[in-house]
């Protein structure tokens, strides 16, 4: 029994070891060196992080595959914002919507500068859903080795200064 059990879970880890597809993320493609017909708001594209490659797979069928060695740079910022006008508008179908406007909404932005081998310069610029970005963060610093960069927005510098 015992040598049964040890069997089944040697197959097991084999089997997750060898068909193991990386980690797999939603993303939006903001922009970048790849010319898109995707828009900005569609979630329909993803990011895979490899030991070995950074895929992107686009809505469009377009697909760029990054060597990690080539990554020169990793930068994360996001964006804070708050939907008064449409909360104001709710609200005069229901008073309760004006709790709505206590709610932020952040994005988070991250970028992505490579150098191929041949001198060419590329950037890819991508937003990340809010319950997963740290994970693609972290992916994308194991297997480039670089620190991500955290832009600091106007209002923190400002308040720094003072």
């Amino acid at each position: 029994m015992k040598v049964l059990i040890a069997l089944l879970l040697c197959v097991s880890l084999l089997c997750s070891t060898t068909f193991a597809q990386g980690n797999v993320w939603e993303i939006r493609y903001i922009g970048g060196s790849m010319a898109s017909t995707v828009k900005p708001d569609d979630w329909h594209n993803s990011m895979t992080v490899n030991s070995d490659s950074i895929v992107m797979k686009l809505k469009d069928g377009k697909e760029v595959n990054i060597d990690p060695k080539t990554v020169k740079l990793i930068t994360h910022g996001h964006q804070a914002s708050r939907r008064i006008g449409t909360y104001a508008a709710l609200a005069l179908i229901s008073p309760l919507f004006l709790f709505g406007m206590l709610k932020k909404n952040r994005k988070h932005f991250i970028g992505l500068a490579i150098e191929t081998p041949d001198g060419k310069k590329d950037g890819y610029n991508i937003q990340a859903k809010n319950d997963k970005y740290r994970s693609l963060l972290t992916a994308l610093e194991g297997v480039t080795g670089l620190k991500t960069e955290e832009e600091v927005d106007e209002k923190k510098k400002d308040e720094k200064k003072s």
